[in-house]
């Protein structure tokens, strides 16, 4: 325990540091997510009528998704590039709870940053949003199904090296095959298989007060564990065969 708790705030700080010293960027970040919030509201809500309060789900989970699937094979990626991965093969934790160290960080630093974008989308445009502790559990559970997005995407690092575009396709799809853009994320064929739109329905739900079935909850965290555990067998298959072969180290 007091190891991965160890390991955990030095990731927390590591991030804190690169917040605090380039701050710029995460400044500009701001600005680029508030413009593609108000892009997404603006370019997917019909003209005729005002958003409802729960309109933003989708979006912000998207976002998260987005960014989470390709945050673990980019820190690998980037490890590669600085010479520095050889370091993290010797850490006294895995590599892959390093890695689950890192998602946990991402997503804490952009929830402040998401928080203050939403806020500001809210007071300036007039923009109902409402918010619920209810839908906190099933948030950490989708965003465990999406990390095991990750360690697939980051198995396929620790072999290809350079694998942005797969993180890419893997995005868009998200964003349209989830029900994130008509706002029928409880319809269609990828609802019993996408954690992410299970997670974006049920939230729906919570803040609109309508009735959640146990299959639906139950479809949630079945599918979440699911890729969580596959990926991450995938990502210890490609790790034990790479102690056997050897994985490059080269970016």
């Amino acid at each position: 325990m007091t190891s991965i708790k160890r390991c955990f705030i030095a990731e927390l700080r590591k991030y804190y540091l690169e917040a605090k010293c380039y701050y710029p960027d995460h400044i500009v970040s701001l600005f680029v997510l508030f413009i593609m919030f108000v892009g997404f509201f603006r370019m997917f809500s019909s003209p005729a009528e005002r958003p409802n309060s729960t309109y933003y789900i989708g979006f912000v989970y998207w976002y998260y998704a987005n960014g989470i699937i390709g945050e673990s094979s980019m820190a690998i990626s980037s490890e590669k590039q600085s010479g520095t991965f050889e370091q993290l093969l010797i850490k006294p934790s895995g590599l892959s709870s390093i890695l689950f160290y890192r998602s946990t960080c991402w997503l804490i630093f952009q929830t402040i940053e998401i928080t203050l974008v939403m806020l500001a989308i809210h007071f300036l445009l007039s923009i109902p949003m409402s918010f619920s502790l209810l839908m906190l559990p099933v948030f950490i559970i989708t965003m465990l199904g999406l990390v095991g997005i990750s360690y697939f995407l980051s198995a396929l690092t620790l072999v290809f090296t350079k694998t942005a575009s797969f993180t890419t396709i893997a995005g868009y799809l998200l964003l349209f095959f989830s029900g994130i853009v008509n706002g029928k994320a409880g319809q269609g064929f990828a609802y019993n298989f996408l954690p992410l739109s299970q997670g974006i329905n049920i939230s729906r739900a919570i803040l609109e007060g309508s009735v959640i079935s146990a299959f639906d909850i139950s479809l949630l965290v079945i599918n979440a564990f699911a890729y969580l555990f596959g990926g991450l067998l995938a990502f210890q298959i490609v790790m034990r065969y790479g102690r056997k072969k050897g994985i490059s180290m080269e970016y």
